[in-house]
């Protein structure tokens, strides 16, 4: 037998007869069957997992987009904080450089501040400077004067030396009580410029007006044997001319060469020592060198 195709199969099928149905078979079928649909809905209601598994997507959803939520708040509060952070940077960043605008103009004001100062200290020596000069242009001036002088009192010496050789008797006492008082005062002369010397750095006193308040009155500078100097009670009235004395180591340092003179008499030769001792009538052993005078030691 030739087996049939699809078409074939399909005709054969569509010309086969209908099979009748029984009556009331669809009416007995659906009375014999009994479906549980109360207990079905009974479980269904009791039972909470297939709600669950319902609504499970939507929690997990709704707990994810919460999580997302309270992430945004958090990063949104991290951002404010950092934004105020930020703002706080920059006010400091503008007071840093405000501070450092600030501290230019401090050190630029010191600098100009110890310029002032270095200037004010140059001014202050200069004008030490020229009160010196101006002491040494009086000085100066008056050179001549005690030049002249001293060539008097030289002549005058010699006068009192010939005076000695002719022997009187009162002369001679009168002499040598003008020669004890003119060592007393050159004594008071070298007492007065050790005690001005410690108080100034162990530099000597450059002149008697220097050291006016180490010495009692302007009348010791005048030796007694001067007869043509007026002897000052007043140090306003004193100047360096109206001395009898001679300073020979003025703005020296006290120290060794021990030997170095301090002042003299012209008249009687007597020598002030810078130890403050007082060696009577020795001039003639005078010596300078290298600045100094000195007295040389006799034999």
């Amino acid at each position: 037998m030739k087996p049939m195709n699809d078409t074939e199969i399909e005709k054969v099928l569509r010309k086969a007869p209908r099979v009748k149905v029984p009556a009331h078979l669809r009416e007995k079928i659906e009375a014999d069957i009994v479906l549980p649909r109360a207990e079905v809905n009974r479980m269904e209601r009791n039972d909470w997992r297939p709600l669950f598994k319902r609504w499970l997507p939507a929690l997990s959803f709704g707990a994810l987009l919460l999580g997302c939520l309270v992430a945004i708040g958090v990063q949104s509060n991290v951002l404010l904080d950092l934004r105020r952070e930020n703002q706080k940077l920059r006010a400091a960043s503008q007071d840093l450089e405000q501070l450092r605008e600030e501290n230019t103009e401090y050190q630029r004001l010191q600098a100009e501040n110890r310029q002032l100062e270095q200037l004010r200290k140059d001014n202050a020596e200069l004008e030490q400077l020229r009160a010196e000069i101006a002491q040494l242009r009086v000085q100066a001036q008056e050179l001549a004067q005690l030049r002249a002088e001293n060539k008097r009192l030289v002549a005058q010496q010699k006068a009192f030396a010939a005076g000695a050789q002719e022997e009187d008797p009162f002369g001679m006492a009168k002499e040598k009580a003008n020669s004890v008082t003119c060592i007393s005062n050159l004594k008071q002369i070298g007492l007065g410029a050790r005690m001005w010397a410690n108080d100034n750095h162990d530099i000597l006193p450059r002149d008697f007006l220097t050291m006016s308040n180490e010495l009692n009155s302007p009348k010791i500078l005048v030796c007694p044997s001067d007869e043509r100097r007026n002897r000052v009670t007043e140090w306003s009235q004193f100047t360096p001319a109206k001395s009898s004395y001679e300073l020979l180591a003025p703005g020296l340092k006290e120290g060794p060469p021990w030997n170095t003179i301090m002042s003299r008499c012209p008249i009687h030769g007597h020598v002030g020592l810078i130890d403050g001792s007082v060696q009577g009538g020795a001039w003639k052993w005078a010596t300078q060198k290298d600045g100094r005078w000195l007295l040389e030691r006799r034999n």
